[in-house]
C-alpha cells in the first residue's frame, strides 16, 4: 500500500502545482486588463469575454451533441447554478 499512497500523493502534488500555476496565470491576466492608470482596458476585457463565451459555447455544444444532457436539462442546471447566490440574475459569482 505504501507505493500506491506515494503515487497518489505525487499525483495530488502535481495537481496542486498545476492549479497554482493556473491561478497565477489568471491573476496575471486580470492584472493585464488594467491600463497603467488602473482603469479597465476595454479591448482586453472584451477579448477575454469573447474567449470565455467561445469556451462556454463549445462545452455546451459538446454536451448536447454527445447526448450527455438535453437542452431542458442544461437550462435547468443553469437556473439552479444561477440561484446558488440567492439571486436569479443570469450570473454566477466569479470564484
Amino acid at each position: 500500500m505504501g507505493m500506491i499512497n506515494w503515487i497518489f500523493d505525487l499525483y495530488q502534488h502535481q495537481q496542486i502545482e498545476r492549479t497554482r500555476d493556473e491561478v497565477m496565470r489568471a491573476r496575471d491576466e486580470m492584472a493585464s486588463m488594467r491600463a497603467p492608470d488602473q482603469t479597465i482596458d476595454g479591448e482586453r476585457l472584451e477579448r477575454a469575454l469573447g474567449e470565455l463565451a467561445l469556451a462556454t459555447k463549445t462545452v455546451q455544444r459538446i454536451l448536447l451533441e454527445k447526448g450527455v444532457c438535453d437542452h431542458q436539462e442544461y437550462a435547468s442546471m443553469m437556473r439552479k447554478i444561477d440561484m446558488e447566490d440567492g439571486r436569479p440574475d443570469g450570473q454566477a459569482p466569479i470564484g
